[in-house]
């Protein structure tokens, strides 16, 4: 989530004449996040989000992504569900771009976890795989190892160095390595792919909800675990063994992993931490200086790819 278009109070009220939802009390943008556009946005009604969707977002996928997102609600995982407007449509345009809007979720993501909550995560993301299983729909991942590569081109060497010094050579390797490596027949699914702390709501202890469903795609099911692990399982560049094993320990209670899964788990790992360093270094080179984005730092990504890169021989993450 974050704000590259901006509204202003009459583009709203355009917006919400289309719509059933009440008339417009006021709206404010939301920061949080580098993806797409978002407002909330308060009607006599109820509280709503607005998405404006971004290049970065394959828009023929848009109808895939809401299903999922309803195939999602009513097999009582929570997450925004998006609202029909008065022809029924679940997607329209505005200014050239695609737009949605979607029920408010309560609640709030989290700074600090616990092992509880990661074992709700773990547990979560697993059901997430179970239910979906037969979901027919589907996207190919197009922020894979091809993906990965181009986005490595594009990046100026002496720019990429600036921000991580010798990152252009060690990332070059890595790639390398991921490349001739990577597995071929481990179990695939749906996956969200993007299962990070600011895509999760709680209230209380509990999750209240899942958002972004954006970077969701039909890929290894144990790939979303490693996204899922690097995000919630570091912290200052430090792996918490715990919160580890109650992730793995929530998704198991949901679907268990195979032995295959759990013997290529560490290049799993590293290609999920490159995914990511790789479009936060290309995001902080080519940040927009008319948008305002709330970017995340690439050094922390690069710390997780090194602690993997590591432990590939000498350390066993299922203790």
């Amino acid at each position: 989530m974050a704000v590259h278009t901006r509204l202003s109070k009459g583009d709203i009220l355009d917006i919400l004449r289309i719509y059933r939802i009440g008339n417009l009390v006021n709206f404010s943008g939301i920061q949080e996040g580098i993806e797409n556009t978002n407002y909330k946005i308060k009607t006599t009604k109820n509280y709503y989000i607005l998405t404006i969707f971004e290049e970065r977002v394959n828009k023929n996928y848009l109808p895939i992504f809401l299903n999922l997102m309803l195939n999602c609600n009513s097999k009582k995982i929570c997450c925004p569900k998006p609202i029909l407007d008065k022809d029924h449509k679940l997607i329209n345009n505005f200014k050239k771009k695609k737009i949605a809007i979607f029920s408010f979720l309560n609640g709030k993501s989290k700074k600090q976890w616990s092992e509880i909550n990661c074992f709700d995560i773990g547990k979560i993301l697993g059901r997430f795989h179970s239910v979906n299983k037969n979901f027919k729909k589907k996207i190919t991942n197009e922020f894979s190892l091809d993906f990965w590569k181009k986005t490595f081109n594009k990046m100026d060497r002496s720019k990429l160095d600036s921000v991580i010094p010798d990152a252009h050579k060690l990332l070059k390797t890595e790639l390398k390595f991921i490349n001739q490596n990577w597995p071929k027949n481990l179990p695939k699914g749906t996956i969200h792919a993007d299962l990070f702390p600011d895509n999760v709501f709680f209230e209380g202890k509990k999750i209240s909800g899942i958002l972004d469903f954006y970077f969701s795609c039909h890929d290894f099911l144990i790939y979303d675990l490693a996204i899922t692990i690097n995000a919630w399982c570091f912290k200052r560049g430090k792996f918490n063994q715990s919160f580890f094993n109650q992730i793995i320990s929530g998704y198991q209670s949901e679907r268990q992993l195979t032995k295959k899964e759990k013997i290529q788990f560490n290049i799993l790992l590293r290609g999920a931490a490159l995914r990511f360093l790789l479009t936060r270094l290309y995001d902080k080179i080519n940040k927009k200086k008319n948008s305002i984005v709330t970017l995340k730092d690439p050094i922390e990504y690069y710390g997780i790819l090194i602690f993997h890169i590591q432990s590939q021989e000498r350390f066993n993450y299922f203790k």
